[in-house]
């Protein structure tokens, strides 16, 4: 479960892959756009995304408190830039997953929406400002598409330390031996 001195152990690769999973099933479900999920044809697709959004947030906490009793594998060699680099996107990374979740909740509460769960549902708690919903939800997409984006790019760097610098960053995070 924990990790060595040259790769994450299996409880930061499952929630590390969990996270994957969870986000990009959620960004499949979104259709796109804020608005389309609160149609009422739409109230099942809803609850699976606001659920999957949920999910995504309890992973990431659960990352960062594994974080704290498992450390992470010893830095692989390479230049500061590409660590400098590193960091900024893992750093990315992180506050897209906890603002992606945290601008859903605000933007469907202050339209005065609930957050819709299997279930039951959550009532906004919070009082109604249209304009400020709009706004927020219009957030709320931009990072779901971004996180994406910066998805791309470490998943990119992975790949090309694997496969062009072949050192062991790819295979400190893949699944297996």
């Amino acid at each position: 479960m924990r990790s060595t001195s040259s790769r994450y152990g299996a409880g930061a690769q499952a929630l590390h892959w969990l996270t994957v999973v969870l986000v990009l099933a959620a960004f499949v479900l979104s259709k796109g756009d804020g608005y389309s999920l609160y149609s009422g044809a739409a109230d099942g697709l809803r609850r699976i995304h606001e659920t999957l959004g949920v999910l995504v947030f309890i992973v990431v906490v659960l990352r960062l408190l594994w974080r704290l009793i498992d450390s992470a594998p010893a830095k692989q060699p390479m230049p500061r830039w590409m660590a400098a680099a590193a960091k900024v996107v893992h750093f990315a990374l992180y506050a897209l997953l906890i603002a992606i979740p945290a601008t859903a909740v605000l933007g469907t509460w202050f339209e005065g929406i609930p957050v819709t769960l299997p279930g039951f549902d959550i009532a906004p708690q919070i009082t109604k400002a249209h304009g400020l919903g709009q706004l927020i939800m219009e957030i709320h997409t931009t990072l779901g598409s971004a996180i994406l984006w910066v998805a791309g790019v470490h998943a990119a760097a992975a790949l090309f330390h694997h496969f062009y610098l072949r050192d062991e960053v790819f295979q400190s995070m893949a699944p297996g031996a």
